[in-house]
């Protein structure tokens, strides 16, 4: 870059990146005060960390509907996608957005996403487990992708890579393993 332009198609990318990232993250009220519905956007952001919402989904499908084997196993593909994530984190070495929804402000790498490759592995397996519900479990996964965003923890292209690596491994290795696990 020289004189402050992006000169690279790369560094013109990101530039758009970022700038549409910082456009999408939610804004405070006129009077500074944070948006009601805010607080439920982070919470259910907060509740795909570290994987824990989808390993409480398995557990409760699972006993709910054919026993724990394919929860358990669901879920630690979960936390194998967040070990995988953060591998891949430290090679790209991205830094976080500066523009926040929240003052809560993660200390790890932003690119990829790891909420969102774990959404993606968890709407893959529970798709599986629960096929007449695959709507639900890819609807959840998608919103929890957005909310990062909007909440200003990832630009948009962390997103959309933790979404890519998230599904590919989510149909191609996850869900099969959980297919092939037996019911009980």
């Amino acid at each position: 870059m020289t004189s402050g332009r992006p000169t690279t198609t790369l560094e013109r990318l990101d530039e758009l990146d970022r700038r549409l990232s910082a456009f999408l993250v939610v804004k405070p009220r006129a009077d500074g005060m944070p948006r009601r519905w805010l607080v439920f956007l982070r919470r259910f952001s907060e509740a795909g960390s570290y994987g824990v919402g989808w390993i409480v989904m398995f557990g409760v499908v699972g006993i709910l509907n054919d026993g724990v084997r394919r929860g358990v196993v669901a879920a630690a593909l979960v936390v194998a996608m967040l070990g995988f994530n953060t591998v891949v984190k430290r090679i790209i070495r991205r830094p976080r957005p500066v523009a926040k929804a929240i003052a809560h402000a993660p200390t790890t790498y932003s690119m990829p996403s790891a909420h969102t490759s774990m959404a993606m592995v968890g709407a893959a397996t529970m798709q599986v487990i629960v096929p007449d519900q695959a709507w639900l479990w890819w609807s959840v996964a998608f919103g929890l992708a957005a909310s990062r965003v909007l909440l200003g923890m990832h630009y948009f292209a962390d997103v959309v890579a933790g979404a890519a690596l998230g599904i590919a491994c989510g149909l191609l290795v996850a869900a099969p393993v959980v297919r092939g696990v037996g019911v009980g």
